[in-house]
């Protein structure tokens, strides 16, 4: 039986889009191109979600590694990035109606040490029973040690939590140690009906 539900943050808590992102910063199509490929998929930003490399240092190589015209901007947006997430108010609604029937509710997410510096500024964590951070521990999903790690700090039963991801490899990882899990797609309505049909709602 479901007693618990541990959730991902980004596009399932809230919505975690580069482009989005950057076009706050530029309407170019070609920096945005040029932004996302010097910050979001350089190597240093899973370094950082892993705990690896502060962000002090992170902010140093990237902007050293950016192209001249680029390196004020990028400096802008690797620190204040995250003033643009946007919160899904629909998953707001259910991880309140979940914690109000009694589930325990987790996170388990991806995320450098800078959460701390944000997450007060969002409603939703303030219903959860624990928050778990790769950067907290050196170990990023889909390792499953890091379920383990959840796991084991808040002794729970892998078979009573109800893990949800928007990325299949981390949902296959949960499963393999002993988690129920749901490949979110961003439609609420139809998770809705999902927790409906197994009468978790």
């Amino acid at each position: 039986m479901i007693k618990n539900f541990v959730f991902d943050m980004g596009n399932v808590l809230m919505d975690f889009s580069p482009d989005y992102i950057l076009s706050r910063y530029t309407d170019d199509l070609d920096t945005i191109k040029e932004l996302k490929r010097v910050i979001f998929t350089s190597p240093l930003w899973g370094m950082l979600d892993n705990g690896d490399i502060s962000f002090e240092e992170a902010s140093e190589k990237i902007s050293k590694e950016s192209p001249d015209h680029l390196r004020n901007m990028v400096e802008d947006i690797f620190s204040t990035w995250q003033n643009h997430k946007v919160p899904r108010l629909d998953m707001l609604e259910l991880v309140k109606e979940l914690k109000s029937k009694g589930y325990g509710i987790y996170l388990c997410s991806n995320a450098a040490a800078r959460f701390y510096t944000y997450k007060d500024k969002y409603e939703v964590f303030n219903y959860f029973d624990d928050l778990v951070i790769s950067a907290d521990i050196n170990i990023s999903k889909p390792d499953v040690r890091i379920y383990e790690y959840l796991l084991e700090k808040n002794k729970l039963n892998a078979e009573e939590c109800l893990f949800v991801d928007d990325i299949m490899a981390n949902v296959m990882a949960s499963q393999k140690v002993g988690m129920f899990a749901y490949h979110y797609n961003g439609n609420v309505d139809l998770f809705r009906e999902f927790l409906k049909t197994v009468r978790l709602i």
